[in-house]
């Protein structure tokens, strides 16, 4: 357990090397063998980095790749089954630490069960996160090629977008409440990689719940939301007054891809991209 919580601090290359040591020492094909996840975004991460073959159990709404449907499901929003996941006898759990409660993570520990804690902020840390799982499950090598993949797709991304004008924009979490990010979000560094401005960028927390009044002192010429079009006249009636809505440079996202940080987190930012790109484009009529 505390092995666990000491190694998701190390550096990339220091994790590489204690592995090395371990698999040196022990002579085991992998250091662990039995992984449950707590969110779907880890779900993803954990098949991304090679090593889907070792779950053993993941989150409610674990839905890609399909072969995480087949697997049985011990978390959920309200918690976790803790029968259920205890029968997995897993070697280490992943938690989440924007998602997983301190206090389920508290009790993992006591019941002495190995926990590793990530984070993804920004679109860096998804190459990280990758390599220390990579790391972990004794699978370095498929972890690396994924990291350097996505790695790739993202100097890409960086390199189109480098120089584009900014679009003051607003990430709607939801219309009714009110709700969005600030800069420590990750889809606010997708905002930033295709040149927009979150305009509630310095909010106090990661998610916040703005007045209406408070977006239009702002103002914003792009909307970026993920709700379905169904009630969209009536949630969008938060907007009036606000130049986004005028010009009718209101956005839909793929919420899987915005809400599931992992490599599809790509996907998210080329639809973010191509968003602002119409966002920047002469309004009808102009």
């Amino acid at each position: 357990m505390i092995f666990c919580r000491w190694f998701a601090t190390l550096p990339v290359k220091a994790a590489f090397a204690l592995v090395a040591v371990l698999l040196v020492t022990t002579g085991e094909a992998a250091v662990l063998k039995r992984i449950v996840t707590l969110a779907p975004s880890l779900t993803e991460l954990v098949f991304a980095a090679g090593a889907g073959d070792q779950l053993v159990a993941v989150s409610a709404f674990s839905d890609f790749p399909p072969e995480a449907k087949r697997l049985p499901q011990v978390s959920d929003a309200s918690g976790i089954a803790w029968e259920s996941l205890l029968a997995q006898k897993p070697d280490l759990v992943l938690a989440w630490q924007d998602g997983t409660r301190p206090a389920d993570i508290a009790r993992l520990q006591s019941l002495k069960i190995d926990v590793a804690i990530l984070t993804i902020r920004t679109l860096d840390d998804v190459p990280i996160a990758l390599r220390k799982i990579g790391a972990l499950t004794g699978r370095a090598s498929a972890s690396e090629s994924a990291a350097s993949a996505y790695t790739n797709r993202l100097g890409a991304l960086r390199q189109a977008n480098a120089n584009k004008p900014i679009v003051k924009t607003f990430f709607e979490i939801s219309a009714l409440p009110l709700m969005t990010i600030n800069r420590l979000h990750v889809i606010s560094d997708v905002i930033t990689l295709c040149r927009g401005e979150n305009v509630f960028a310095d909010a106090p927390t990661l998610v916040s719940e703005p007045s209406r009044e408070a977006l239009l002192a702002r103002g914003a010429d792009a909307i970026l939301h993920t709700r379905s079009a169904r009630n969209a006249s009536f949630e969008n009636a938060q907007y009036v007054g606000l130049a986004a809505l005028q010009t009718m440079r209101v956005y839909r996202l793929t919420a899987d891809f915005a809400y599931r940080p992992g490599p599809r987190l790509l996907l998210s930012a080329e639809e973010v991209c191509d968003a602002l790109d119409r966002a920047r484009a002469p309004a009808r009529g102009q």
